[in-house]
């Protein structure tokens, strides 16, 4: 940006017309200063500058004394001078009108340079209506970033937008510009088509993916997030733990639990995701969801023994009965029920029922009998010691009174 302005920060010539608007004092006093400018040598020029400011009359040597003292200036990077002898300059109005012009484009430049937007904004905004013809995409683009800096986002749409389209392919910061301003204004359709058109000419960096499908996720449209995370998972852009995490639990919000423990799987053999207690959780969840229950029921067996705890004694005990595998299921809900605290009446049902099945009745009727004490499943538990009294009469308790 300053090496932009000082490259276009012309020095104002002395013409044979603006010689008709000198005294021959003021122009010998200027045409001193311009030749030390020309050859670089500010000091002698700054010097030579002062001098004149302090004999010129007219306002339109006045107007050159101040445009150059802000050349000076600015060869030297002291800005915020600059800015102050071309704002002289400037209230003058005495420069013809092109010169005028571009020196309301040097004023909105140094203004952004010393981080004063507003006035920035404002100088931008009446040099582009006047010269309209003349507006450049880094015009356009510096008005959006002032706009961006006053956090007056509903401005910065236009200005980038009419930037970018100057180019076939922006650079990727203005696109990014663009997003940033759409979700500031919370408009996710909008943000989802800039971020859209970024990524079709940046499709390599991994962080436009990740905030696209953060924007669709916004826009509580999970099928778009879930195709596009899978696209970059699938390109080998999505590969960190986080994406190997969200993918399957986009997939398995999707109701896709197979494929969800498949990535997650993959994740841990690959080392990048680490079998730790809530990676471990989630793909067991997963392979309950596909009632793959062998797969489960190994992911569960390492997560209680990384994270001993009776919810997992739990999940493993309920597939142990779906399985149909008594005699574990028994072993694993004592196993519960001694890691909780109380009677346990939900787990002393299901460890009657796997003793119904082991023909352990009277341990099955205790049990029970325990169970039925809970309200909430009083009548379930009452059922199965219907049951257990009709394949068992001679233990029943009518029996033995």
């Amino acid at each position: 940006m300053r090496q932009f302005l000082i490259a276009v920060f012309l020095l104002l010539p002395l013409t044979a017309s603006a010689d008709t608007q000198l005294s021959q004092r003021e122009y010998q006093l200027l045409i001193k200063a311009f030749k030390f400018i020309e050859s670089e040598q500010y000091t002698a020029a700054h010097k030579q500058l002062m001098l004149a400011r302090s004999q010129v009359r007219s306002d339109y040597a006045r107007a050159l004394v101040s445009h150059n003292l802000g050349q000076v200036e600015l060869q030297r990077e002291d800005y915020s001078k600059a800015l102050g002898h071309l704002g002289d300059a400037y209230k003058l109005q005495a420069l013809p009108e092109d010169q005028q012009n571009n020196l309301v484009r040097t004023l909105a430049q140094l203004n952004c340079i010393e981080e004063k937007w507003q006035a920035c904004a404002t100088h931008l905004e009446h040099w582009m209506k006047e010269v309209s013809n003349k507006v450049k995409a880094d015009d356009q683009l510096l008005l959006a970033q002032a706009y961006s800096q006053l956090e007056k986002w509903s401005k910065v749409v236009k200005p980038i937008d009419a930037a970018i389209s100057h180019r076939k392919i922006a650079p990727e910061s203005w696109y990014q510009l663009k997003v940033v301003a759409h979700i500031r204004l919370k408009q996710w359709k909008a943000a989802i088509r800039g971020q859209k058109r970024m990524i079709s000419h940046y499709a390599d960096n991994p962080a436009h993916w990740r905030q696209l499908v953060s924007l669709h996720l916004q826009a509580r449209d999970s099928k778009s997030a879930l195709a596009d995370q899978r696209i970059g998972f699938e390109r080998g852009l999505l590969r960190k733990a986080g994406d190997y995490r969200l993918l399957a639990q986009m997939m398995l919000q999707a109701a896709i639990p197979y494929y969800a423990g498949q990535v997650l799987q993959q994740g841990m053999d690959k080392g990048v995701l680490s079998a730790n207690k809530k990676n471990l959780a989630l793909l067991s969840q997963c392979w309950i969801q596909a009632r793959e229950s062998q797969r489960a029921l190994s992911v569960l067996a390492k997560l209680n023994r990384l994270a001993p705890s009776q919810k997992t004694l739990t999940q493993i005990a309920h597939i142990q009965i779906q399985l149909q595998n008594w005699q574990a299921a028994q072993g694993t809900l004592l196993q519960a029920i001694k890691a909780g605290q109380g009677q346990q009446p939900q787990l002393q049902l299901l460890l009657g029922i796997a003793r119904i099945k082991l023909k352990n009745y009277e341990q099955a009727r205790r049990s029970l009998t325990i169970a039925a004490n809970d309200n909430q499943i009083k009548a379930t538990a009452n059922g199965w010691m219907r049951y257990l009294d009709q394949i068992n009469p001679n233990d029943s308790p009518v029996s033995a009174s």
